[in-house]
């Protein structure tokens, strides 16, 4: 796959002296060690971290002043009211106490930052043999370099307290008068001067002057003002506030059209929040909508932060939606190898050297309005250089063969669930409906999605409404075979008409969200009514199978607190609708739906799950969703996953204890091809899968076979192609084995082993049907690959794709084509 581009990202740290020589060692070995991954890019870019923006902040345009870098282990403008009281030991955490990474380091020149980016533009075209742009960052926080101008000078933009009281810029801020003469303020700062306006004029001078390309915004900046965390301007985890959400939607547009207008043509890249566009909107009133509309920016990247709480389902779901709509029609993605700040280098120890964060993003594919899959078109590595300041070559020797194997495989169709995404409904529905806010449906279904890929929901393709309303109109069997995985607030009259469309020419359904929250006419497509809202403990009752327990089993109940899960249970089955239940929950009698299905007369199928998270009713302070482990509170996260079984879709997990955890699923498609990646943070889980083909049986793996349904026991990173699926009574172990070419002619050749009496479906490379040869060779003949015992081919055209089928088959299958 080509890429537009590949991003180096860079601190100050691998500079041991401010010499020309040091410039072009460490330019020739940043480039040298990427270039197996930058060839296959059209341009070359270096993020710098220099400091954390505040070098722009600061800037007067004289090149022999001082400039701040990062040479700190840790938080370096820490809390200056630390808890009292502590150990010495508990004083070694450098988020209380920073630590200089070198005793000699001390500030550099701006002069010396403009020989830097000259050096990595020349070094870098020279080596790379293509365009070099260099970027600057600002990020808003207090942990990447010492900032006067942030907590001493101005602390009255720090309004934030993600870290500390007042320890994060907001992006909404204005700065008090400043006689000071910067760059582009040479009379000062008058006094009420929007940050956006002071930023952006400041980058114009910075980036003229020093030879900037482009602006990286960091950690949340511009997008809401508290971006760490589920609370912002519209809820305080006890109450939503929709009546704030048009004041704080002005309010970051005023950012964004002062920030823009003031900075001139400069590209803006950004790295969002760490949570879905939903969950931004609906927290923080960010008008998500108008800034793609308005502004030329590069949409958010994924979230590193499934390398820190290891939560891929919160990275995916909110990467995914924020691409679902990108402006540009390009997205970025970001791999976190070192951290320049902190003493950790992910790659290496955080991930233990597993790639299941390169495989499981690069699982992901948008659709786009011409119904073709789109995947990411930019690579970012966050950073090249550890906090020691070295590059160990190990890093990206590693890494690339990785990112190149998932690039090269990424999907190329639809997969088999794909998230009908309302970014802008969502944007409507809140940012955009003044006094008719609602947001708390909006933060219900985002939350939840997010859950359950968590708990293993296989989701990682997204379509925006736009776009699913014109191919349903000119292309409906698009979705045949595919779950559609909606949510009930999204739902407007013309979108509920596409998915008509669709479940017309085959699609499938598989809804989430409150009831109370859905157009009537889709409560009545799917067989469900509504009833007294129901709060407080409720006891759930399933009727169909569910994970398994080694020792214990989850909690039976869970409290239902209604500002996190948009009010009350009300669902209920409306009779005689031929819908059946799944799950539901009973409090004092009263019994509610949690999920259910309908068959419509074609076949297609309709599901309904309750989006439900299982919280702690005590709120507690702080800016996290406060959640209950399932031995506490049973895990409703996992009831899509569970009710995809009705689909065809099975997928049944086995630990060891109610809170062992899960493996998280993504299931993508190349080259006629089912790639199934998988993170198991526990690898003494089991899987158990089946689907509508039969039991998956993955390239060189062996399979074992239990009353039908495949068995699998991952390792940390499962990422495999599959072919093969059987359908077989007797449990038995599947074995497949890649085998080579040997003759002329033969492009490839599988061979699978251990059937009994079992019907195989194939699903071969695209554009080898007319080559297919079939072979059930003897057991005395298993490895002559001239064997005669050819057998004819049956094809089968499903909705995902064409697949050859072989009945009654005992022993040893062998493809070649």
């Amino acid at each position: 796959m080509q890429l537009k581009n590949v991003t180096l990202e860079l601190s100050a740290k691998p500079f041991r002296d401010d010499s020309d020589a040091e410039l072009r060692r460490v330019a020739r070995k940043l480039f040298t060690q990427w270039k197996p991954l930058t060839d296959r890019a059209e341009r070359i870019s270096v993020l710098l971290w220099i400091a954390d923006g505040s070098e722009i902040l600061e800037y007067t345009g004289n090149p022999e002043a001082p400039l701040e870098w990062n040479y700190w282990y840790g938080v370096a403008n820490p809390d200056p009211n630390p808890p009292a009281g502590l150990s010495e030991r508990a004083w070694k955490n450098t988020h209380l106490r920073p630590v200089k990474f070198r005793p000699d380091a001390a500030p550099r020149t701006y002069g010396w930052l403009k020989r830097l980016i000259a050096v990595l533009r020349e070094t870098g075209a020279g080596i790379g043999g293509k365009p070099v742009r260099v970027g600057a960052t600002f990020d808003n926080g207090p942990e990447f370099a010492v900032s006067a101008f942030k907590y001493r000078k101005h602390p009255e933009i720090a309004q934030a307290h993600t870290l500390y009281p007042h320890s994060f810029v907001v992006c909404t801020a204005a700065l008090h008068a400043d006689p000071q003469p910067y760059a582009g303020f040479p009379e000062g700062i008058p006094e009420g001067t929007p940050l956006g306006a002071f930023l952006g004029r400041q980058l114009r001078c910075f980036a003229h002057d020093l030879g900037y390309d482009y602006i990286w915004l960091s950690n949340g900046m511009g997008f809401g003002a508290e971006t760490w965390g589920i609370t912002g301007s519209l809820f305080d985890k006890k109450e939503f506030r929709p009546e704030k959400a048009p004041e704080a939607a002005a309010a970051m547009l005023r950012f964004w059209e002062e920030f823009t207008r003031n900075a001139g043509d400069i590209p803006v890249e950004t790295r969002g929040s760490n949570f879905s566009a939903g969950l931004e909107m609906a927290t923080d009133g960010c008008p998500l909508g108008e800034i793609y509309r308005r502004y030329r920016i590069a949409p958010p990247v994924n979230s590193p932060w499934a390398a820190l709480n290891f939560n891929t389902g919160v990275e995916l779901a909110a990467w995914m939606s924020h691409v679902a709509e990108a402006p540009g029609g390009e997205f970025p993605f970001r791999f976190y190898i070192h951290d320049p700040w902190f003493r950790n280098s992910p790659w290496l120890d955080r991930y233990g050297r597993e790639p299941w964060d390169i495989y499981l993003p690069l699982s992901i594919g948008r659709l786009g309005a011409s119904g073709k899959i789109e995947t990411p078109s930019s690579v970012a590595l966050l950073s090249a250089d550890d906090s020691e300041g070295a590059m160990p070559d190990q890093v990206p020797q590693e890494v690339i063969p990785h990112l190149l194997d998932a690039l090269d495989h990424g999907p190329d169709r639809l997969a088999p669930l794909l998230w009908v995404y309302p970014f802008d409904e969502y944007d409507r529905t809140v940012a955009g409906a003044g006094e008719g806010a609602r947001p708390a449906p909006v933060f219900a279904e985002e939350w939840y999605l997010g859950a359950a890929i968590q708990n293993g929901l296989p989701l990682n393709t997204v379509v925006s409404t736009g776009n699913f309303r014109k191919l349903a109109a000119e292309r409906p069997e698009l979705f045949a075979g595919c779950v559609l995985a909606v949510p009930l607030s999204g739902v407007t009259p013309e979108n509920l008409a596409a998915l008509r469309q669709a479940a017309a020419a085959g699609a499938e359904c598989l809804f989430y969200g409150a009831a109370a929250h859905a157009l009537p006419e889709l409560r009545e497509w799917l067989g469900i009514a509504l009833a007294e809202p129901v709060a407080g403990e409720v006891t759930v009752r399933l009727a169909m199978e569910q994970d398994r327990c080694e020792t214990g089993t989850p909690a039976a109940s869970l409290p239902v607190v209604e500002q996190f899960n948009a009010g009350g249970l009300a669902a209920v089955l409306k009779p005689e609708a031929g819908a059946v239940e799944l799950a539901s929950a009973v409090r004092d009698g009263a019994r509610r739906l949690l999920a259910s299905v309908r068959t419509l007369e074609n076949g297609s199928r309709l599901g309904f799950v309750r989006a439900l998270t299982p919280c702690d009713p005590e709120v507690k302070p702080g800016r996290h969703l406060d959640l209950l482990p399932p031995s506490e509170a049973f895990p409703a996260e996992r009831l899509m996953r569970l009710a995809l079984a009705e689909f065809g879709w099975k997928l049944r997990f086995t630990g060891f204890e109610a809170d062992t955890l899960l493996p998280r699923i993504n299931l993508s498609r190349h080259d006629n091809a089912f790639r199934w990646s998988v993170f198991a943070p526990d690898t003494t889980a089991e899987m158990r899968l089946n689907t509508p083909f039969g039991a998956p049986v993955p390239d060189e793996m062996e399979t074992r076979l239990c009353g039908g349904d495949a068995l699998w026991h991952p390792g940390k990173c499962m990422h495999r192609a599959c072919r093969c699926f059987v359908r077989q009574r007797q449990d038995a172990v599947i074995g497949c084995k890649t085998m080579w070419a040997e003759y002329a002619g033969v492009k490839g050749r599988m061979q699978y082993a251990g059937f009994r009496d079992a019907e195989v479906r194939f699903f071969p490379p695209e554009g080898c049907e007319a080559t297919l040869e079939v072979v059930n060779p003897p057991p005395e003949d298993r490895w002559n690959l001239l064997s005669e015992a050819l057998l004819p081919v049956e094809w089968e055209n499903t909705p995902h794709g064409r697949c050859a089928v072989v009945r009654n088959v005992n022993g040893t299958l062998r493809f070649a084509w």
